[in-house]
């Protein structure tokens, strides 16, 4: 999106939220005056603040946390020091120094400052609040309090898009409408917030430290890998004193040892390396120049605040129910809904009692659905999205997958109580592992080979994997799938796919130009082979045509006619193909020509589909007159 559009969405976003109650910080006005042809827009820095909670917006780092917009008065801001002030600093930074010495340096520093125009004459406008947090990556906001992060989304720079084709709704409302959306979610989360509590917990994480062990002497069986020394004295002035060495190589005669860098990774530079005999190191050892260390891995727990909402409790045991002259055996259920984070649990008690005169009894609609409205928010399993017969295809594949890893152990099982040491060609423990290792890989290809190919959808096996073992399940698979889909269906994905790979040819709008119902895109769609001094098109052209398929049919496959025509190598060289050709398998594009110059013509039967298709599919953003 162009810098514009986000300024005037942040503008907009930022007029909203003051209406609401919210403080906002780094707000310039409008001050463009068309008499003296000056522009300078009203522009936001995306900081607000209100009961406690931050808002971001657009924001990458923590540049504006705590930020002071100042405004100086007068006096060098730059500045200037002198040998009298250098003096003053050292004695002040001085561990010798006593603290009254210190306090009279600062003072003494300061004067000299004055005297040379050094001091920063300024007055403090705005202090921004703090934040602890840039946005979370993939998002465009979010809310934080006491250093943690309540909520986060997209959507900022959605506000100043709109629907040319909407006949209902002017560019205004559309606009207004969706700034108010997304003021309303950041209400929605203050008010949902109140009923959080603060909890402290500890959260472990594990550090290696390193552990100096009481050794004075060692031999040759000692020296192997992870022995590691550090210099507890300073040889050459001091220089090596804290280095850390770790055994690397073991010659005839000697022992080398690298350097460890600051990552505790041995360096491959021969320059930090050095070699020592077993008696050279015992000698160390005995001195106390150097001490043997051991790296070890420990678990420390850290305090971290986090926000659970409070858990409460609903009944509708009491609840009147329906009048009925039935006598019956009244079941009397509650409800115990518990929502703790972005969980929510309903557990269900029911018990018998005997009543015979219900007739008092009215069953409340009210208070039903303040029970049952909890079953909106519950999050149906990815198993459950997918079609039947997706669902049959993956256990199927589960059920192999299954019964040929158990085939394996077991044959491997038999295979270790038979002597076959002297027989060549038997399956090494290397071959086993490598073959149940391939198994598990095709189980979760052939899976994601099967949603990309029926969907159209690109889909990271590699990612899939990470993180799976053998006792992996079709499940397992399927919602890693859909985390790639970022919460959209397969079919959703497809088209963004498709929309997203033409946008990105043309992401500088000056590419395109609109003239009635002909498109001409600049892709660099044509270019010259100075080798065999020829006319190619490239392999672009394939995505134009997937995304025309899906603008004229909604289809989200390749267009074959237009396919076998140009695409292939063969075919992407032919002298006809710079030639005006009217596709039969297209209702709305009328003809297409390709030029030597890279460009691209697409004719349309009406200017609004032309207009649509290069809105839409290649990020056209000039306004429709």
């Amino acid at each position: 999106m162009w810098y514009g559009d986000k300024q005037e969405a942040r503008v907009k976003i930022a007029m909203a939220l003051v209406q609401k109650g919210w403080k906002i910080y780094g707000f310039k006005n409008d001050e463009s005056d068309a008499m003296i042809d000056y522009f300078s827009p009203a522009d936001w820095d995306g900081i607000a603040e209100k009961n406690g909670f931050v808002l971001c917006i657009d924001q990458n780092n923590l540049r504006y946390s705590g930020y002071e917009q100042k405004e100086y008065i007068c006096g060098n801001a730059v500045y200037k020091t002198n040998d009298r002030i250098k003096k003053l600093e050292a004695m002040m930074n001085d561990a010798a120094s006593s603290e009254n010495e210190k306090a009279s340096c600062a003072v003494l520093i300061e004067k000299e400052k004055e005297k040379v125009g050094a001091i920063e004459k300024y007055k403090v406008v705005e202090t921004y609040p703090k934040f602890s947090f840039a946005n979370p990556r993939g998002t465009s906001w979010h809310i934080e309090k006491d250093g943690q992060i309540i909520a986060k989304g997209k959507g900022v720079f959605a506000v100043n898009d709109y629907d040319w084709e909407n006949k209902e709704k002017t560019e205004k409302q559309q606009k207004a409408e969706k700034v108010e959306a997304l003021i309303n979610r950041f209400e929605k989360v203050i008010k949902n917030t109140d009923a959080l509590q603060a909890e402290v917990i500890q959260v472990p994480v594990t550090v290696t430290k390193e552990i100096e062990k009481t050794v004075t002497e060692v031999t040759g069986s000692d020296i192997k890998d992870g022995f590691t020394f550090i210099m507890k004295v300073g040889y050459t002035h001091g220089k090596y004193k804290g280095n850390k060495y770790t055994f690397s190589y073991k010659g005839e005669h000697y022992n080398a040892f690298a350097q460890l860098t600051k990552n505790n990774k041995p360096s491959t530079s021969m320059g930090k390396s050095w070699s020592l005999t077993v008696d050279r190191l015992n000698e160390l050892l005995k001195k106390g120049h150097i001490v043997v260390i051991e790296f070890v891995e420990v678990t420390e727990y850290k305090e971290k605040t986090v926000y659970r909402k409070t858990a409460r409790k609903q009944t509708v045991s009491n609840v009147p129910t329906i009048a009925t002259d039935i006598i019956i055996n009244e079941i009397t259920e509650e409800f115990e809904v518990t929502t703790q984070g972005d969980n929510t649990n309903v557990i269900y008690h029911s018990f018998k009692t005997n009543e015979k005169d219900t007739e008092d009894k009215e069953m409340t609609t009210n208070s039903m659905d303040s029970v049952f409205s909890k079953f909106d928010s519950f999050e149906i399993s990815n198993d459950q999205r997918i079609s039947s017969e997706d669902m049959e295809f993956c256990q199927e594949q589960e059920r192999t997958y299954k019964a040929v890893l158990n085939a394996y152990v077991n044959f491997k099982k038999e295979l270790d109580g038979v002597s076959h040491s002297s027989f060549y060609g038997v399956m090494s423990n290397y071959d086993y592992e490598k073959s149940l290792l391939e198994i598990r890989n095709s189980f979760i290809n052939n899976i994601c080979f099967y949603f990309q190919k029926n969907y159209n959808v690109t889909i990271n096996g590699d990612k899939v994997m990470k993180g799976l073992d053998f006792d992996v399940t079709h499940k397992d698979i399927v919602d890693i799938i859909f985390i790639q889909l970022d919460g959209f269906t397969f079919n959703e994905k497809a088209e963004k796919e498709i929309k997203d790979a033409t946008k990105e040819m043309f992401k500088h709008g000056d590419k395109i130009t609109l003239k009635n119902g002909k498109l001409v895109l600049d892709g660099y769609f044509a270019h010259f082979d100075s080798i065999w001094r020829e006319y190619r098109l490239s392999e672009k052209v394939e995505k134009i045509f997937k995304s025309l398929q899906l603008f004229d049919n909604g289809s989200l496959t390749s267009n074959e006619e237009l396919k076998s025509k140009y695409c292939g190598y063969d075919n992407s060289k032919k002298i006809d193909n710079y030639e005006r050709y009217s596709p039969s398998t297209l209702d709305k594009v009328k003809s297409i020509k390709f030029f030597k110059n890279g460009k691209m013509e697409i004719e349309f039967d009406t200017h609004q589909q032309a207009r649509a298709f290069a809105t839409e599919y290649c990020g056209y953003k000039k306004v429709a007159v």
